[in-house]
């Protein structure tokens, strides 16, 4: 009998699927998990990006589901070394996807390293998974000399992140009271102009994609950082 697939794994399964499927498009896919996303930005000293910390509350039907999958001695919770284990396979099944977070200069996207440990614990009262991780960019990045966008968002729309105090869930730490901060929420229109505006740049030898844009990342919230003013 086949084993059957934890539910980062189906998710991994899925957002493949999703991503691989030529008759999948944008406008028929829909979220299946919901994330109440928070972000911290951290800079050195120096004003360079320390690290990006994730902090994510997972719905309530998600996080359900997961505790008979990993609540190995069936005591009706997850206990410290089961909530490890759920750390260590949603680390392994969202790497291939960036982790979800994107940090890009002029839309050009920045290297992070995958994160060492990603951490999970378990409110009873709210019934809700809390993941929170940390991750480092791969060569130094001067916030001083370039603008900076940051974002959580999944190219399969398999999983919807939503930012719900709007700008006060980026939260800066060591970063100047000089760098202006403005967050982007894209609506469904201006995704189609997006849309449009792709289309019309191609070459005539390009190909379109097949859902024509990806509307995760057109929809997705972002955080605008400049400190190149002072």
């Amino acid at each position: 009998m086949a084993k059957e697939m934890s539910p980062f794994a189906r998710i991994a399964y899925l957002a493949t699927a999703l991503a691989a499927s030529a008759t999948a498009t944008a406008a028929s896919a829909h979220p299946h998990v919901f994330v109440d996303a928070t972000m911290e930005i951290s800079a050195s000293a120096d004003g360079h990006l320390a690290a990006v910390h994730n902090i994510w509350w997972m719905d309530e039907l998600f996080s359900s589901s997961v505790i008979p999958d990993f609540d190995k001695n069936a005591n009706g919770r997850l206990d410290p070394s089961e909530l490890k284990a759920v750390g260590a396979q949603v680390k392994k099944s969202i790497a291939e996807w960036s982790f979800y977070t994107f940090v890009r200069v002029n839309g050009a996207p920045i290297e992070m390293q995958p994160p060492p440990v990603l951490n999970v614990s378990y409110d009873q009262k709210r019934g809700q998974l809390l993941f929170d991780f940390t991750m480092k960019p791969a060569k130094p990045l001067d916030l001083k000399k370039q603008a900076v966008s940051f974002s959580n968002f999944d190219d399969s729309y398999f999983v919807a992140f939503d930012f719900k105090r709007g700008i006060e869930d980026f939260r800066l730490k060591g970063i100047g009271s000089r760098c202006t901060k403005q967050l982007d929420v894209p609506t469904s229109d201006e995704a189609a102009n997006a849309w449009m505006q792709q289309i019309a740049g191609l070459g005539p030898d390009a190909q379109v994609p097949d859902d024509g844009i990806k509307f995760s990342q057109v929809l997705s919230t972002r955080f605008e950082l400049d400190c190149t003013h002072g």
